[in-house]
C-alpha cells in the first residue's frame, strides 16, 4: 500500500523501533548514486539517535535484491526492510519471496510509477510517498476507464498544449451535436415523412426534408467518429504516460521531511545531506528547472533559518562563490583543518553555482571547454569553438595564462570580477544562463565545496576504477561504494579530494569521446532515435558505469541539438569486455528538450521479450540495461521497429 501523508510515518516509526529491542532488525537496502546514500546518511542518523541497531547494504540492481532474498532474508531478527532509491517499480513479493509474515518491506523511492502489485498490497509493502502518488493514481483511472474522459477535469491532465487544443475544438463539436440533434427532432421520420403517401402534393416537400435528415445523420456519424478517434488518442497519450518512467522528489528530500515529523532534523549534517540529494536529481537532470527552483526555495529558507547570517557578514561575503588563495595548500588542494571536522563552525550557505563544473579544483579554461552547456554553445570540438572560447576570455580581459592555471591561484582580482564579465560577454556568445542557485559547505577555517561538486565527487567514487585488478565487480563497486558514503563526512574530506579528481578525469574523457563520435561520424540516425556504441578498448574504461554512460549520453544529445539537428532520445552503449555485453542507456530528453521522462524502458522491456534477447537491468532505472553482444543487432532492430511504429501512429 501507499502512504501518502509524511505525517503518518511517526507511526510507522514507533513500529520500527519498537521492533528493535530484539535485536539488529533493520535493514537498509541503498541504491548506489548520490541521492541514495544522502537519505540513507539521514536514517542512520535518526536510527543511531534512539540506540536502533541496522545493517547497511548496498544493491547495485535486481540480481542484488535476489541475492538478499536468498540469503539475509532468513534471518528471523529481521523485522524491517528499508529500501532507498529501490524497489519502488517492481513487484517486491516477486523478489522478496522469503519474506515471513513479521516482515514489511518499507519503499522510499523517487523512481516513478510505482509498481502496481506494491500499491495494492496491504500486508508487508508500504511504500511512503512524497505527496505526487495521488496524482498518478488518477491518471492510472483516466487510463482504465475511457468512458469517463469527458468528465474528467482539464486541470488534472498533464497533457501538452496541442491536446489541449483538441478537447477545446471537441467540446465545440459536442455543442455543434446537440444542435444537430435538436434539429432531427423536428425532422423526425415518424413524424414528418410517411412513404405511403407518395401522392400527397405534399412529397416533394418531405423528400426534401428527408435529404436534409440523412445528412445531418451522415455529419453527426463523421462526427462521433472524430470523437471517437480524439478519445482513442487521449486514452493512448494517457496510457503511454504511465509507460514513461519519470522521478518524484528525491529521497533524501523526502526522508529529511520525515525526520521533521520525529523532531529529529536538527541531528548532525542532516540539512546537508538533503540538500545533496536535491543537487544530485537537478545535476543528472532527473527533475525539471522549475521543479528544482521550488525545492530550492524551501531549502533556502530553511538554511538561512538554521544559519542566521554573523553581524559582521555582510550580504556579498554571504552569497559569495569560490575560496580564496588561503584555501588551499601548496599542491592546490582544499586545506584539512582541525577546526574542519567541528560541527559547532560548519555552515551552509545559499550561493549561485556556475554551470561550469568543478572550476574552483581546476583551471577556468579547462572547466568551461569540458562543461557541456559552454562546450555545446560553442562547440569547441571545432577549431573556430576554441577560438570563440578564447575570445571570451580575451574580451573579459582575463589573460590565458590566468585562466590556465589552478583557479585557487588565479589573481584574487579577476575572481572576483568573473560573475560580472560574465554576465557582460556572456550574451555576446550565446551564453546567458550561466548560474542556477546553490548551496556552498562553508567550514569552521573558511574552506568551502559546494554541493553541485560535493555531487559530482561522490558520483566519480562509486564509479572508479582504480582499485586492484584481480578484485570481482562485485568487490570493486562495493568498495566504492563506501567510500562514497564516507566521502561526505566532515571528518573524511581526503575522500572527496579523491573524488573531485576522479570527475575531473572522467569529465575530460567525455569530452575528448564526444569530440571522437562528431568527427568519426559514429552517431547513427535510425528513424526515432540517434544511437552510438563505444567498442575500442582504449575507450571503455570510463563507460561501462551506468551513469558515466548517462553523462556522455546527455552530452551527445545536446551537441547534435546545438548543431541545428532535430531533437530526438539518444541510446549510447559501451562493450563491456570481460561480460562480452554492452551497457546500453536510453535518453528520451534532458533541462535542453524539457523533457524530463523516459519512454525506453517499456521499449526495452518490449524489444527483449519479443527477440528472447540475453537481457537485464543494470540499475534500478530501467532505461539502463544490459543485452548480450550476440542479441545487440536484433535488439536494435525491433527497437527501432517498436519505436517508429509508435511514433506513426
Amino acid at each position: 500500500m501507499v502512504l501518502t501523508t509524511d505525517t503518518k510515518f511517526s507511526e510507522i516509526y514507533a513500529i520500527i523501533k519498537g521492533d528493535s529491542v530484539q535485536g539488529e532488525s533493520v535493514l537498509i537496502l541503498v541504491a548506489r548514486d548520490c541521492d541514495s546514500i544522502a537519505a540513507c546518511k539521514i536514517l542512520t542518523e535518526i536510527l543511531k539517535s534512539d540506540l536502533i541497531a541496522y545493517n547497511v547494504k548496498a544493491v547495485s540492481g535486481y540480481e542484488d535484491l535476489e541475492n538478499i532474498n536468498s540469503t539475509l532474508l532468513e534471518n528471523e531478527e529481521i523485522k524491517s526492510i528499508i529500501m532507498i532509491n529501490c524497489g519502488g517499480n517492481i513487484d517486491i513479493t516477486n523478489v522478496f519471496t522469503n519474506l515471513n509474515d513479521q516482515q514489511v518491506a518499507y519503499i522510499i523511492d523517487s523512481h516513478r510509477p510505482y509498481s502496481m502489485n506494491n500499491i495494492n498490497n496491504e500486508s508487508s509493502v508500504l511504500i511512503i510517498d512524497d505527496g505526487t502518488y495521488i496524482e498518478q493514481d488518477e491518471l492510472q483511472q483516466l487510463t482504465d476507464d475511457s468512458e469517463e474522459d469527458d468528465g474528467i477535469d482539464e486541470e488534472e491532465e498533464d497533457l501538452e498544449v496541442e491536446e489541449e487544443e483538441e478537447e477545446q475544438k471537441g467540446q465545440e463539436e459536442e455543442e455543434e451535436e446537440e444542435e444537430e440533434e435538436e434539429q432531427e427532432k423536428e425532422f423526425n421520420p415518424e413524424n414528418e415523412f410517411n412513404p405511403e403517401n407518395e401522392d400527397n402534393p405534399e412529397n416533394e416537400e418531405d423528400e426534401e426534408n428527408e435529404e436534409k435528415i440523412n445528412k445531418i445523420k451522415k455529419n453527426k456519424k463523421n462526427k462521433k467518429d472524430k470523437k471517437s478517434k480524439r478519445k482513442h488518442r487521449k486514452k493512448k497519450k494517457k496510457s503511454e504516460k504511465l509507460e514513461k518512467t519519470y522521478y518524484g522528489k528525491s529521497a533524501a528530500v523526502s526522508m529529511y521531511s520525515l525526520s521533521t515529523f520525529l523532531n529529529k532534523q536538527n541531528l548532525d549534517n542532516l540539512l546537508w545531506y538533503a540538500v545533496l540529494g536535491l543537487t544530485d536529481q537537478f545535476i543528472h537532470e532527473k527533475i525539471t528547472m522549475d521543479s528544482y527552483e521550488q525545492q530550492y526555495k524551501h531549502f533556502k529558507e530553511l538554511i538561512l533559518n538554521s544559519y542566521p547570517a554573523n553581524e559582521d557578514e555582510d550580504e556579498e561575503e554571504r552569497y559569495r562563490s569560490g575560496n580564496d588563495e588561503d584555501d588551499y595548500d601548496e599542491n592546490g588542494d582544499l586545506k584539512t583543518h582541525p577546526s574542519s571536522i567541528l560541527l559547532s563552525g560548519d555552515k551552509i550557505i545559499p550561493s549561485d553555482d556556475f554551470r561550469f563544473m568543478l572550476y574552483r579544483h581546476w583551471n577556468l579554461y579547462e572547466s568551461l571547454y569540458n562543461s557541456r552547456y559552454i562546450a555545446c554553445k560553442l562547440r569547441v570540438w571545432k577549431a573556430k569553438g576554441r577560438f570563440q572560447l578564447e575570445s571570451l576570455f580575451a574580451m573579459m580581459g582575463i589573460p590565458l595564462d590566468q585562466v590556465k592555471q589552478r583557479f585557487n591561484s588565479m589573481n584574487v582580482h579577476y575572481k572576483k570580477q568573473l560573475k560580472p564579465l560574465l554576465a557582460i560577454n556572456g550574451p555576446k556568445f550565446g551564453l546567458v544562463n550561466l548560474y542556477f542557485n546553490s548551496f556552498l559547505k562553508k567550514y569552521s577555517n573558511n574552506s568551502e565545496i559546494s554541493a553541485s561538486d560535493t555531487v559530482y565527487a561522490v558520483t566519480a567514487l562509486m564509479e572508479s576504477d582504480n582499485l586492484e585488478s584481480d578484485q570481482s565487480d562485485q568487490d570493486i563497486w562495493e568498495q566504492n561504494f563506501w567510500e562514497a558514503y564516507d566521502s561526505i563526512s566532515n571528518k573524511n574530506i581526503d575522500l572527496l579530494k579523491i573524488g573531485l579528481k576522479q570527475s575531473i578525469q572522467l569529465q575530460k574523457e567525455i569530452t575528448r569521446q564526444v569530440t571522437s563520435m562528431i568527427e568519426k561520424r559514429s552517431v547513427i540516425l535510425s528513424g526515432p532515435f540517434r544511437y552510438s556504441f563505444i567498442t575500442e578498448s582504449s575507450e571503455l574504461k570510463y563507460f561501462t558505469h551506468p551513469l558515466a554512460l548517462t553523462k556522455l549520453g546527455l552530452f551527445m544529445m545536446d551537441a547534435f541539438i546545438s548543431m541545428g539537428k532535430a531533437k530526438r532520445p539518444f541510446l549510447i552503449g559501451a562493450l563491456n569486455e570481460n561480460k562480452n555485453s554492452y551497457l546500453i542507456v536510453g535518453i528520451s530528453g534532458s533541462h535542453s528538450t524539457d523533457i524530463q521522462s523516459n519512454t525506453f524502458g517499456e521499449y526495452f522491456r518490449k524489444s527483449a521479450e519479443f527477440t528472447n534477447a540475453s537481457f537485464k537491468y543494470q540499475s534500478f532505472d530501467t532505461s539502463i540495461v544490459e543485452v548480450s553482444k550476440t542479441d545487440l543487432h536484433k535488439f536494435i532492430e525491433h527497437l527501432h521497429g517498436s519505436m517508429q511504429t509508435n511514433q506513426t501512429k
